[in-house]
Formats: C-alpha cells, sequence, structure tokens
C-alpha cells in the first residue's frame, strides 16, 4: 500500500476512534443530567438494558466529563493557553484540523 493511502488509513481510523470516544462521552454525559434531573437507575436500566451498577458508573464518568468540560471552557473564556491537548480527555491529543 502506498505510503500516501496508508496515512489517509491511518487518518480515517484515528476520527473514526474519535468520533466515537466522543459519542460515549456524550452519552455519559446524558445519562449524568438524567441522573440529576431525577430519572433513576431502575428507569435507565429497563430503557437501556443495562445494569444498575454500570449506569450508576457511566453517571459518575458522565459528571467528571462535564466537569471537565466547564473547567476547559472556563479556561478558554479566561484566555487559557491551549497546551495542545484534548481538554475533554487530559493526556490525549487534541483533534486534528
Amino acid at each position: 500500500m502506498p505510503d500516501h493511502v496508508r496515512a489517509a488509513v491511518l487518518e480515517d481510523v484515528a476520527i473514526t476512534y474519535r468520533t466515537a470516544l466522543d459519542a460515549d462521552e456524550n452519552s455519559k454525559v446524558r445519562i449524568h443530567l438524567a441522573l440529576e434531573q431525577g430519572v433513576t437507575t431502575r428507569e435507565l436500566e429497563e430503557e437501556l438494558g443495562v445494569p444498575q451498577q454500570t449506569i450508576s458508573r457511566w453517571g459518575r464518568q458522565g459528571k467528571e466529563a462535564l466537569e471537565r468540560r466547564r473547567e476547559a471552557r472556563a479556561k478558554r473564556e479566561s484566555g487559557g493557553q491551549p497546551t495542545g491537548e484534548d481538554p475533554v480527555r487530559p493526556g490525549e491529543p487534541g483533534p486534528v484540523g
């Protein structure tokens, strides 16, 4: 496979992977927000077909993700300099493009 084709395929895989991670995190944030609004883990278990223990874990992860997003937004709005890493997932490079 030519190098330019290999590079394009790898970039496509990376974009797809980041998109999947973003979708997963967005779902967890939505679960956290639903729990905050009074939806029970039992209701979510029945709706999603996922054990309550998993719903609780995802809710905690969603809360953490939302807090990271808020901190990153506050930093941007206060003129904080970007570090080159993804503010939503510290330690990972930011989006390409």
